[in-house]
């Protein structure tokens, strides 16, 4: 008799701690991210291929020829027509690209 009052505090602390054992512990803290690779440099024709015709067909441009200077205020004025579109970097590829392929000479 006195195995049958003893089996249910067995029992009760077999219970408890596989409880215990099964609680949800804390996740592994995730690895630092690695960096991510930088994106390849774009040359001035790509930059202008990505770039501009994402407003206007890039034959409009390539059909014309121009000075430098006159390419960069071009191309400025582009940029002012959507912000943050194409920086600074971008913008003299580009300007350097169109002067040489469509340049006046």
């Amino acid at each position: 008799m006195r195995v049958r009052s003893v089996l249910p505090v067995v029992l009760s602390v077999m219970l408890l701690a596989f409880a215990i054992g099964c609680a949800k512990q804390e996740p592994p803290k995730p690895a630092a991210p690695a960096a991510a690779p930088a994106a390849p440099e774009l040359d001035g024709k790509a930059l202008f291929e990505t770039k501009c015709s994402v407003c206007h067909g890039i034959d409009r441009a390539t059909a014309r020829t121009e000075t430098k200077e006159k390419w960069a205020e071009i191309v400025k004025t582009m940029q002012g027509k959507k912000a943050d579109w194409i920086s600074d970097a971008d913008a003299s590829k580009i300007v350097d690209y169109l002067a040489a392929e469509h340049g006046k000479k």
